[in-house]
């Protein structure tokens, strides 16, 4: 857990901070005060800038390949399986997607990717170990995955889809990313938070996410910085997005503040069901 057993930088830089301002310096006092103060003063603007990224969530991805003679069906059963032994067990925040290429090439690359998906790295390791020693990974019907890695997951504004996502058929697309040269993540969020606060002002009912993937990273992923994936709540809504979006939104006012800060390409799109 983040922070416990002491204070974090901001907060001790800031009753440094404090000190200094208090501290009756004698001899060279004003000319070392003003420093110590200038120093302290990058020290915390430092300590704020790496931290004005919001919480990420810790994914798990992996696409498969159904075996010989199985079929989506013989997955769903499993899953059915899967969902029985995990009521059994206290991995309550364990959430799970499971989403079949739509519009990718080629598309028989795989059948299928699951995205498993916690709070925390600790969270989702206890869940793997869990898993690995419940026995049903020997019944799973799909022993070749062409990938399989972790990613983190930082979500990058939008429509809150709770509501209105359906669950048994919603929209995911992913585009493969690069940041600009000068640039940081943190400009990439923001630029990305920016203009998605615009595409839901404008009538758009979609999220983003920025996706950091960390290990097992397939060889499509190694020569871009990040993937952005945005979920639309249905596949007509889907439709009404891009209708909107091209329409009315493209290349206007705030769908501009990624210029010059990242850019993508190259997309996928899946149609995802919520297993858990």
């Amino acid at each position: 857990m983040v922070g416990v057993g002491g204070s974090s930088p901001l907060v001790s830089t800031i009753s440094l901070y404090k000190f200094i301002l208090n501290y009756k310096v004698k001899a060279k006092g004003e000319f070392m005060k003003n420093l110590l103060i200038a120093l302290i003063s990058l020290l915390v603007s430092m300590s704020i800038s790496s931290s004005d990224l919001p919480p990420s969530v810790s994914a798990e991805y992996f696409g498969c390949k159904l075996d010989e003679g199985k079929s989506l069906n013989d997955l769903n059963d499993w899953i059915s399986e899967w969902n029985q032994w995990m009521n059994s067990t206290d991995l309550e925040d364990y959430e799970a997607s499971l989403l079949t290429p739509l519009y990718r090439s080629p598309n028989d690359e795989i059948d299928f990717m699951w995205v498993g998906r916690t709070d925390s790295w600790e969270e989702l390791f206890r869940g793997q170990s869990a898993y690995r020693a419940s026995g049903l990974a020997a019944t799973f019907p799909a022993a070749s995955c062409p990938f399989q890695f972790i990613a983190r997951q930082i979500p990058a504004g939008g429509a809150n889809l709770q509501e209105e996502l359906n669950e048994d058929e919603f929209v995911a697309a992913y585009w493969l990313c690069d940041i600009e040269e000068g640039k940081t993540l943190s400009d990439v969020h923001t630029a990305q938070v920016t203009r998605m606060n615009n595409v839901e002002k404008n009538g758009n009912k979609i999220s983003s996410r920025i996706i950091m993937p960390r290990q097992g990273v397939p060889s499509i992923l190694r020569n871009n910085d990040f993937v952005m994936l945005y979920v639309s709540p249905s596949m007509k809504q889907w439709g009404a997005n891009i209708d909107n979006y091209q329409n009315n939104i493209e290349g206007r006012g705030d769908d501009n503040a990624g210029d010059g800060v990242f850019s993508c390409g190259n997309s996928t799109v899946y149609a995802g069901s919520s297993i858990r």
